[in-house]
């Protein structure tokens, strides 16, 4: 059995190794993204209400855990030095009465850094939430393909999926954690619904396309880079103004003439929106 959110937004995009901090390169060039570093099975270490026997397995886009009741997966992202992970499916008995079992140290990860051995997962107070290292593998499970007990490899569509954004246009001003908390709408927009997102101080986000809602975990790193994950959306028809798949699918915000500009990856303009 497995189970999982329905009409989720594909979401998951990362970075590609390079040094923590390097510059942002535009697209067509050869330079990795440290987080390309993360695609691996690991083991999960440090982590209390985890077995011994826990592995994280980060492929592009997907996760997944390992525990003795099966594997639970979902989506993550990553830039340089910031990571976001959303779950949002399980399978065999992690999947018992049709929930979601909770990851709680893995969704609080918004950070990594490197070690002698792998990595360390940070949350926002820079504190070790979990060491990965690579240590044997899981075994197989009936209902799971047998690769998934292999590290996933490092493809040329991976590499052009982790790939860096380009650089902050210039003259605009990097959106902070500070800059970016509160609520915006879309400009101009003069219809009779409410499209609009409200970052919280706490890293969650909510917002609306006008008739349905979206949610999700956000960090910044103060250079121009976000990441956003977002769990299920509803599929009703109204007059709409896609704001949740803006910020699902941004690379960088900036601030210009105290409106926030969400880019993808490319620098193309997503949407634009002010305080409201």
């Amino acid at each position: 059995m497995v189970v999982g959110l329905l009409c989720g937004l594909a979401l998951t995009l990362t970075g590609c190794a390079g040094a923590p901090g390097a510059p942002p390169v535009g697209p067509g060039t050869t330079a990795d993204s440290t987080s390309i570093g993360l695609v691996n099975l690991w083991r999960v270490s440090g982590v209390a209400e985890e077995e011994a026997d826990t592995w994280l397995r980060l492929d592009v886009p997907h996760f997944e855990v390992w525990r003795d009741c099966g594997m639970i997966m979902g989506d993550w992202r990553a830039t340089d030095t910031l990571f976001l992970a959303s779950v949002n499916g399980a399978s065999d008995a992690c999947a018992a009465n049709g929930s979601i079992p909770d990851v709680a140290w893995l969704e609080s990860v918004t950070g990594y850094q490197p070690t002698d051995a792998g990595w360390e997962l940070v949350d926002a107070d820079g504190t070790v939430v979990a060491s990965l290292t690579v240590d044997g593998k899981p075994d197989p499970i009936p209902t799971a393909a047998d690769f998934f007990t292999e590290p996933p490899p490092i493809t040329d569509a991976v590499r052009a999926d982790l790939r860096r954004p380009v650089a902050v246009p210039d003259g605009s001003t990097p959106a902070t954690t500070d800059s970016l908390t509160g609520r915006w709408v879309p400009t101009s927009f003069d219809g009779f619904t409410e499209p609009h997102v409200l970052f919280e101080t706490d890293g969650s986000w909510t917002g609306s396309d006008g008739c349905n809602g979206n949610q999700g975990r956000w960090t910044v790193d103060g250079a121009g880079a976000l990441l956003a994950t977002a769990g299920g959306s509803t599929l009703m028809g109204c007059d709409l103004v896609l704001v949740p798949s803006w910020v699902a699918q941004a690379r960088l915000a900036v601030i210009d003439d105290d409106q926030l500009r969400l880019l993808d990856a490319d620098g193309v303009e997503l949407g634009l929106l002010e305080r409201g």
